[in-house]
């Protein structure tokens, strides 16, 4: 099994456009389920800053794991969404453990942590290297 850990990335102010067109690639190519495009992720390429989260769900006892990814976006993440006007979120789970119904609501829980003021995106891909947990990358810039 792959280790999995949680980080937070600054990118180059402006970023540097080998670095922007990897992560359109990357997010283009993972969300297979529900459908982030390029024409959905070139506003990247202009903007002055780029925040790139990646947050894996390790539930506490008793805590499900979309609690625990709501969890870490509060607690571990500490980004300052009052800074950013944009946040894309590429959602994952393996395909033998895929998203339920009643855990796609917490995407609603993620998305109240933001100020209202923020344009918000979202996809859902497949990941079979992370057993039963939830992979969230959150996109954040301005």
């Amino acid at each position: 099994m792959e280790k999995h850990f949680n980080d937070t990335e600054l990118m180059p102010q402006k970023g540097s456009k080998p670095e922007i067109e990897e992560l359109i690639s990357q997010i283009v190519k993972d969300s297979t389920l529900i459908h982030l495009g390029k024409q959905d992720l070139n506003y990247l390429y202009r903007e002055k800053e780029v925040l790139k989260c990646r947050i894996y769900s390790f539930p506490y006892e008793n805590e499900t794991r979309m609690e625990a990814i709501l969890r870490e976006v509060v607690e571990y993440s500490k980004v300052n969404f009052m800074r950013y006007n944009r946040i894309i979120l590429l959602i994952k789970t393996s395909s033998k453990v895929p998203l339920l119904m009643n855990e796609l609501g917490f995407v609603n829980e993620i998305i109240k942590q933001f100020p209202e003021k923020i344009e918000v995106k979202w996809g859902l891909g497949w990941d079979n290297t992370i057993d039963d947990k939830v992979f969230l990358m959150m996109i954040c810039s301005y």
